[in-house]
């Protein structure tokens, strides 16, 4: 083979490279941006006041609870399992002692439980938080 054979398909080998990894830059690029453009909307759904005794306990549990879902067609859903989700959620807080309910870690492992409950309820991974705005034990 001559240098000038050598130095031609060299050449062509370059000029390919480079276009595979300007490919890949773009498209890898171009997949972040949309993930960037689009923003998710955060939604809020109330229940109403639970007022649950505490297990082993003559004290009750008084807890206001918020509902955070992403996608707005949830509402209806919500809307129209409230009553299962209400009643759950007071079966899961029958069974939880003082102990389990006490300090941040109790409010923490509580709110995970509730979240994996209406997940489950409604059977979906648009529900993105459970927050506690009130809670109060007496």
């Amino acid at each position: 083979m001559t240098v000038k054979k050598v130095l031609i398909l060299s050449l062509i080998g370059l000029i390919i490279a480079t276009l595979i990894i300007t490919g890949i830059i773009f498209f890898v690029l171009n997949s972040d941006g949309k993930n960037k453009d689009k923003k998710l909307t955060y939604y809020e759904y109330n229940l109403e006041e639970i007022y649950t005794n505490i297990k082993s306990s003559k004290s009750i549990l008084k807890a206001n609870i918020t509902i955070e879902y992403t996608d707005d067609k949830l509402k209806a859903v919500l809307d129209n399992n409230k009553a299962k989700i209400t009643n759950d959620i007071l079966e899961l807080l029958r069974n939880k002692t003082l102990k389990d309910l006490s300090g941040q870690e109790g409010q923490q492992k509580t709110r995970n439980d509730i979240l994996n409950k209406v997940r489950g309820i409604l059977n979906t991974k648009d529900i993105s938080n459970i927050y506690f705005t009130e809670f109060i034990i007496q």
